[in-house]
């Protein structure tokens, strides 16, 4: 069978991301993962060299080599920005959807949890992907993601001004009983556009070892509530640029670059220390019946260990020059990431006024805000397409967002004041008034502005006190 018409077939540019997408999670992973990979991410010394004495040297070299966690931290540090208010999800006045706060992918994981991971694996590798099916056992629409390693196959096709999907295949490692164990079955479903109607397809394996292929199960046409088939392929692309097919660079690719620059200077720093550390001594005035005897009957160091010498004859200790080339590099390196963005990797006890912070959060966040958007717009489509599974026709009132606010801002005690007095005036109606102070954190953010306004407009006045006392202070 030709390759092409093969389930298994990967784009080129899918195969040519692929390498970068395992270093980018090596590194995004910590020093296990990096450590594990071996010499993928750090070089062999003298590779031509077979010999077991350059392989121990070279798993020492490996082992005294020291990774630190500055893109894993970063990343942490961008998602803890990302999600230190919780997204909001609003739907249609009904509890059809209501489920998807906590249960979205039919396995425990709410929607919440599932864009967190969503957003990992943007920064990550700079893709994710979003397909919605339908549960027949629960009555419940469903939302799967997928890592960018298993979308290995996509085509789009110009239909009526714009490009829509025709084709995407999926890779998926499913469980298997194998006695009291299980083994990991890899398939594929194939989610197609044939006469202008969706189609799936699981293609699964028959035969072992190069006997092996994959075999299509019987075609299924999901369909939408009320319809006779899907205009579409529900599933969405979460890119770092746009949410297009189009593979995007990963926003800490660059920083991930240096990180590995780094652990390789510490792999030459550490072999370094380790060679020029060990002292070296040495002997002179011996003649061959002195060094041969020393040889027979050896020597032994120490305080409580007299070295007999012959007339003349002298003793010492070298040490060689601390190489200090792969520390200054590795410095270098350091200050870079900085510049890059990763802040964890110091402290800076600076006094910065209010501007500056300002100023530094809107050039650091930049990036992070189009992630934060991308992962937005798709779980906003996605919810969509659930609710017309569900036969829910108020998509206009379906939104899923990502705060891309990613510090407090501070109360500016003159601002409130105006905020208020505008409001007392008349001049800015109460829900904006709300609005206002819950962006400031004044008001909780994740409250409803209308539950707020209901509560404002029943417990009446609260200014000093009971009324009553009130008047008995004015009498």
């Amino acid at each position: 069978m030709s390759k092409n018409n093969d389930i298994t077939f990967t784009r080129p540019e899918f195969d040519a991301a692929l390498s970068t997408w395992g270093k980018n999670r090596d590194v995004c992973s910590g020093p296990d993962a990096v450590k594990a990979a071996g010499h993928l991410h750090l070089p062999r010394l003298n590779p031509s060299d077979t010999s077991e004495a350059n392989n121990q040297r070279n798993e020492s070299y490996l082992a005294r080599a020291v990774f630190y966690a500055i893109a894993a931290n970063t990343k942490q540090g961008l998602q803890g920005m990302a999600f230190r208010r919780d997204p909001t999800l609003e739907l249609p006045e009904n509890n059809k959807m209501e489920y998807l706060k906590t249960n979205a992918d039919g396995a425990g994981t709410s929607i919440y949890q599932q864009s967190q991971q969503s957003l990992e694996s943007v920064l990550e590798v700079g893709r994710d992907g979003l397909y919605v099916d339908y549960a027949k056992e629960g009555n419940q629409a469903i939302i799967l993601r997928y890592l960018a390693e298993n979308i290995i196959n996509w085509r789009t096709k110009r239909i009526n001004g714009r490009n829509k999907l025709i084709l995407v295949v999926l890779r998926e490692c499913v469980e298997e009983e194998d006695g009291y164990g299980f083994k990991d079955v890899i398939q594929y479903r194939e989610l197609r556009m044939e006469d202008h109607r969706f189609m799936v397809r699981v293609w699964r394996p028959t035969g072992e070892g190069k006997a092996q292929k994959y075999v299509a199960g019987e075609p299924y046409y999901p369909k939408p509530f009320g319809a006779e088939h899907w205009d579409e392929i529900p599933f969405i692309f979460i890119g770092a640029q746009d949410n297009n097919p189009d593979i995007d660079r990963a926003p800490l690719e660059a920083l991930i670059s240096i990180n590995l620059g780094h652990y390789r200077n510490s792999a030459d720093y550490e072999d370094s220390v380790h060679f020029c550390g060990q002292i070296q001594p040495w002997i002179s005035g011996l003649s061959e019946e002195w060094r041969d005897w020393l040889e027979e009957k050896g020597v032994k160091f120490g305080s409580r260990n007299p070295m007999l010498l012959p007339p003349k004859g002298a003793m010492g200790m070298a040490q060689g020059q601390p190489n200090m080339i792969a520390k200054e590099a590795m410095d270098d390196k350091k200050a870079y990431m900085i510049a890059l963005g990763a802040r964890l990797i110091e402290q800076n006890g600076a006094v910065k006024t209010a501007t500056q912070a300002s100023g530094e959060q809107a050039s650091g966040t930049s990036i992070l805000g189009i992630c934060c958007s991308n992962v937005s717009e798709a779980y906003t489509v996605a919810v969509m397409w659930c609710a017309r599974y569900l036969g829910i026709k108020e998509l206009d009132a379906i939104n899923y967002a990502i705060t891309k606010e990613f510090l407090p801002k501070g109360a500016d005690a003159n601002v409130i004041n105006a905020i208020v007095a505008a409001w007392q005036s008349g001049a800015v109606p109460t829900l904006d008034m709300i609005r206002s102070l819950q962006k400031m954190d004044i008001i909780d953010p994740a409250a409803d502005p209308a539950a707020i306004l209901d509560i404002l407009n029943t417990q009446g006045p609260n200014f000093l006190g009971d009324s009553n006392e009130n008047d008995e202070r004015a009498a």
